[in-house]
């Protein structure tokens, strides 16, 4: 017996071994590359008119090569190559007509849109037509500038220091259930058919119960002088700092979140965990300060700037950072309803044992730590004593950032 005299339902179950997560998992949690990199990736139309504007996010290899095999795998293997893919605004008519031409428009689950400059001359947003045309979509990616992010937030960010940052591209990913058990979940709006003044933003557009944030390196801004009154580019601090009833929205929503940022300052730490005090339907916080110990940035961009930084101050920011954050994770204890911790710093060799015992020390009493460098605490069951955290104040009074 052959492999095509196989009945076809075991045949597409065989093709899902091949089938392999998106590379951008791995990648979202390092310093944001230019969009254009996103370009090296195969193209997933295997239509001439097509391929410059439909892209597969994933690079797999034995999918594409079994695909282009006979007709009948190309069938089969189509909706694994295409449920990780990657759009830019300006060629989401051609996607969406991709899509629907190949029945694939239930089978996408990622999108990726990386943006070098604003979008927002559609009428409906591009974003808007994804979402709404995308119905299994569960979660949506944006590589882009910070000031472009601010725009899809309808927001604006301090822009006076961000010369001294250089970061030219951040990263958001929002996800939500489509499946889900709420109204809103069940029976999303429809984005498309709203008038222009009752559009929501991005942020709003979906009840998202994830969100992770990328926000690049600091390690420039360091090399300036007094790099400590530098106003880092942030999207969640503007949220938080102009009372935004879309934060409010959208902090109300989250059940889980992600902040990687390397060698922030610990004065902008202290204000996203502010942020993060509102959120308190969260169950999971994890939290990335430093770069991977395999990561070539320090060195790097010690390198670009003539070695003109003092390699103990990204250091000492990130130290005092750990300790604010602590304070953060107990007060989501009492306060809302954290269940899991993560640290990822942990796996670098020269800081895990005094950032686990720092951490340990603080949530000692009512978390437990996993152990063996897995930077993972959690929540023990038992009741909380809401007296002995009084101290810790509200969302707006969070404990202030200790002097260095």
């Amino acid at each position: 017996m052959t492999l095509l005299n196989l009945p076809t339902e075991l045949i597409s179950r065989i093709i899902s071994f091949l089938d392999t997560p998106s590379p951008l998992e791995i990648t979202i949690r390092q310093k944001p590359k230019a969009p254009q990199s996103l370009k090296q990736l195969p193209s997933a139309s295997h239509n001439a008119n097509n391929a410059s504007s439909v892209s597969s996010s994933a690079s797999r290899p034995s999918l594409k090569h079994l695909s282009l095999t006979s007709r009948f795998f190309r069938t089969l293997t189509i909706p694994f190559i295409f449920k990780h893919s990657i759009v830019h605004p300006l060629q989401v008519t051609n996607f969406l007509t991709f899509l629907q031409n190949h029945d694939l428009s239930s089978r996408i689950l990622t999108m990726t849109a990386p943006l070098e400059s604003h979008f927002t001359h559609f009428h409906p947003a591009w974003w808007s037509r994804l979402l709404d045309a995308l119905s299994c979509l569960t979660t949506f990616t944006i590589i882009a500038p910070p000031e472009v992010l601010d725009a899809l937030a309808g927001i604006h960010t301090w822009t006076t220091d961000a010369w001294a940052f250089n970061m030219p591209y951040q990263i958001i990913r929002l996800e939500h259930s489509p499946s889900g058990s709420s109204p809103e979940a069940q029976s999303p709006m429809n984005l498309v058919d709203n008038d222009d003044d009752t559009l929501p933003t991005l942020l709003t557009a979906r009840k998202w119960h994830t969100l992770t944030l990328n926000e690049g390196s600091s390690l420039q801004a360091y090399t300036t002088y007094e790099f400590f009154l530098r106003r880092t580019p942030s999207l969640l601090t503007a949220l938080h700092f102009n009372n935004s009833t879309i934060a409010d929205s959208l902090f109300r929503s989250l059940r889980s979140f992600s902040f990687i940022a390397i060698f922030p300052f610990y004065n902008h730490v202290d204000e996203i965990l502010k942020s993060i005090r509102k959120m308190t339907s969260l169950e999971s916080l994890s939290i990335k300060l430093c770069p991977d110990p395999d990561s070539t940035v320090f060195r790097d961009e010690i390198e670009l700037n003539n070695g003109h930084m003092d390699v103990n101050d990204p250091w000492n920011e990130c130290e005092t950072s750990w300790m604010l954050i602590a304070h953060t994770v107990i007060f989501l204890t009492v306060q809302g309803h954290l269940e899991t911790f993560h640290m990822a710093d942990v796996q670098i060799e020269a800081v895990r044992e005094s950032l686990e015992k720092a951490i340990v020390s603080r949530l000692q009493e009512w978390w437990s730590y996993e152990g063996d460098g897995s930077g993972k605490w959690y929540k023990r069951p038992q009741s909380i004593d809401p007296t002995k955290v009084a101290a810790l104040g509200t969302a707006d009074g969070a404990p202030a950032a200790p002097s260095i």
